[in-house]
């Protein structure tokens, strides 16, 4: 039986070149408390799936509550990435996700879950029409 529900290294965006050209070259998403930031590329090779997480240092000064939002996050695309794929090919597509968390106060895992699947609902349909 496939293991869908996974967030390993090879999902994470981890290359700095890869970063800074999503956060200058990205389109964004809103969909409160939670802005997606994403690229889309066209590659030679399979396509390819990548999200990153982040939570403003400024808004959650203490360590562990920027842990735990991102956490959070996390869980809730590890969740979400199934359905996403479903409803977009990423035949010879670099796809590079970035979510960013926007509300002072930590809501529920539900509620964040709810938020990212309609931002990713939003990002198929969008990428669908192009």
């Amino acid at each position: 039986m496939p293991k869908i529900f996974t967030y390993q290294k090879k999902d994470k965006l981890k290359s700095r070149k890869q970063t800074q050209n999503l956060f200058s070259n990205g389109k964004a998403i809103g969909v409160f408390p939670i802005k997606l930031i994403y690229t889309v590329e066209q590659v030679d090779t399979e396509g390819i799936l990548q999200a990153g997480v982040g939570a403003p240092t400024r808004t959650f000064r203490k360590a562990v509550q920027r842990n735990r939002v991102k956490r959070l996050l996390r869980e809730a695309y590890r969740l979400e990435k199934p359905t996403f794929l479903a409803q977009f090919s990423l035949e010879h597509k670099r796809v590079n996700l970035f979510f960013l968390y926007g509300n002072a106060e930590i809501v529920t895992q539900a509620e964040i879950q709810d938020k990212v699947r309609s931002a990713l609902a939003l990002l198929a349909q969008k990428l669908n029409a192009n």
